[in-house]
């Protein structure tokens, strides 16, 4: 009697814990299906990126020859980025911003269609990584804008172009803008960077912007970098500047952990010094070679009116970096 019990217990356990393993293959196998999945929209969404910005760029290349080959246009390279981000001071918010360039062949090749959305002045500037993602920005520079570019002259230490295009949708406000950027080594760990951009455009007139970058690695592990950009324009109330100092540790392969500093302001506003703060950063890549993602959490010191008092603000947010293309 004993043995029968013994052997009924023991078969129960079996057929328990037959049970609990096909549960969870079936919940394992769930989940990586669902990963797989994920990984599958990853893919499709660069894809069709890539596919869009091509058709874009045959069209635009096709005012310049009567017959367009679409695979000489798989030369392309941008990238997307969606940030989801927290600020005590302004709520909750998604910033976004969207890049893309590709060579047109049958236009000698020096000219280039560029696509994108986001803030103007990253924009012509093509800087749109150096910008300090908290940094507050109208709205009514969030739009999309296509245009030409033209590049004469392309070399290691400098170069020259020109660009012209529309933005601002349905509105088609037109832009031009000239940009000469000089690169000078100063040592085997340090770069210097200047960089000057003239334009116009329908709504709001001539300006100009400067842009000086200060590169330097201080050992293997640790990297800073340090920029400054001031753009006077008929928009703007005096010289608008922003500065940033960034400071890296790298302690893996596309991994790294960072600090940076920043502040902002225009100098004829009635609160000169709109902005500055502190943030903490991780940096690493995320599934893909091509995709990264950046966490940070930081304090900030805003103030836009002369009655507000200047107090400490939280802010936390996220960052997903997609590039495609070469």
């Amino acid at each position: 009697m004993r043995h029968s019990s013994t052997l009924l217990q023991l078969s129960l356990l079996v057929l328990a814990f037959s049970a609990a393993i096909t549960t969870a293959w079936a919940q394992q196998k769930q989940e990586d299906d669902n990963e797989v999945a994920d990984q599958e929209l990853i893919d499709d969404v660069r894809s069709g990126l890539h596919t869009t910005v091509s058709a874009t760029a045959a069209w635009l290349d096709s005012f310049f020859t009567e017959s367009v080959d679409r695979s000489a246009y798989d030369d392309v390279y941008g990238s997307l980025t969606v940030a989801p981000q927290w600020d005590e001071y302004d709520g909750f918010e998604v910033d976004s911003s969207f890049r893309a360039r590709v060579v047109l062949p049958h236009a000698e090749r020096k000219f280039s269609a560029v696509i994108g959305r986001g803030d103007f002045d990253d924009f012509i500037n093509d800087q749109q990584t150096t910008r300090p993602t908290v940094i507050q920005r109208e709205q009514a520079d969030e739009e999309w804008m296509v245009g030409l570019g033209f590049d004469p002259v392309v070399r290691d230490d400098h170069s020259l172009s020109f660009g012209a295009g529309f933005r601002g949708g349905l509105k088609l406000d037109p832009y031009v803008r000239a940009r000469y950027r000089f690169e000078e080594i100063l040592s085997e760990s340090s770069e210097l960077h200047f960089q000057s951009v003239g334009f116009w455009r329908d709504s709001d007139g001539f300006g100009i912007a400067q842009t000086i970058e200060y590169d330097v690695a201080l050992s293997e592990q640790w990297f800073n970098k340090f920029w400054v950009r001031g753009t006077f324009a008929e928009r703007t109330e005096g010289v608008r500047w922003h500065a940033s100092e960034k400071l890296y540790y790298i302690y893996h392969h596309e991994r790294a952990l960072g600090a940076e500093v920043w502040w902002y302001g225009e100098t004829e506003r009635i609160v000169p010094l709109q902005d500055y703060g502190v943030k903490a950063l991780h940096r690493s890549r995320f599934l893909r070679d091509w995709l990264y993602l950046e966490g940070w959490v930081g304090l900030h010191w805003p103030r836009e009116f002369l009655d507000e008092s200047r107090q400490p603000r939280w802010l936390v947010g996220i960052e997903f970096e997609l590039q495609f293309g070469d």
